[in-house]
């Protein structure tokens, strides 16, 4: 039996190792190691994440997939959720999930695997991953009418411009680089590049 921790974080300004260290001491104190982590900056309400994929791909039946909370697996609509648990059930993967006891039996040497366990953790599981979409879906909700009401409000500033990439632009502009180049370099769009230019020279 491998132990596999998954870490997600939905984008890339969040940290998806923040809970690392917290996996290593509950494996720790299980008595057990954790043999490999999959790491990545991917909402929990898209199906195809490219590591946890790699994880169901590399596991064999009776290992352990490993994680925090439930929502750090999943925040997807149920029928999307039914799919990739059922993923999970066809790789013969254990969940265990950090702030759930009911799913540590696996590693406790419990022997707390009969039906009815079984049947209770499953519904935990399900249960915690509808209340992770609906706290997703309220938190999307809530944003997008307050975006509604300062624009009502005539408060809204829209999509701020980001000044260290324009800045970069600029240096790079006057250091004679060309657009092409700038592009490569930045990875920004020549829309950006052109509204630097107009600002020099204005």
């Amino acid at each position: 039996m491998f132990i596999r921790a998954y870490l997600r974080a939905s984008t890339d300004d969040q940290d998806a190792n923040r809970a690392k260290s917290e996996l290593i001491q509950f494996a720790e104190q299980k008595g057990v190691r954790i043999a490999s982590f999959y790491t990545e900056s991917q909402s929990g309400s898209k199906l195809d994440r490219a590591e946890l994929a790699r994880l169901i791909a590399d596991s064999h039946k009776d290992d352990v997939l490993l994680i925090e909370k439930v929502d750090r697996l999943s925040r997807l609509p149920f029928e999307q959720w039914k799919q990739l648990k059922q993923q999970l059930v066809d790789a013969g993967l254990h969940i265990v999930v950090l702030d759930q006891p009911m799913t540590h039996g696996v590693l406790d040497g419990s022997g707390e695997h009969s039906m009815i366990s079984r049947v209770l953790t499953e519904f935990m599981i399900d249960l915690a991953a509808a209340m992770a979409r609906d706290d997703y879906e309220t938190r999307r909700k809530r944003q997008a009418q307050g975006i509604a009401k300062a624009k009502t409000l005539g408060k809204y500033p829209g999509r701020q411009p980001d000044h260290q990439l324009r800045e970069n632009v600029g240096l790079l502009l006057n250091e004679g680089k060309s657009w092409s180049q700038i592009q490569s370099l930045l990875g920004c769009s020549r829309s950006t590049i052109a509204k630097v230019r107009k600002q020099a020279k204005g």
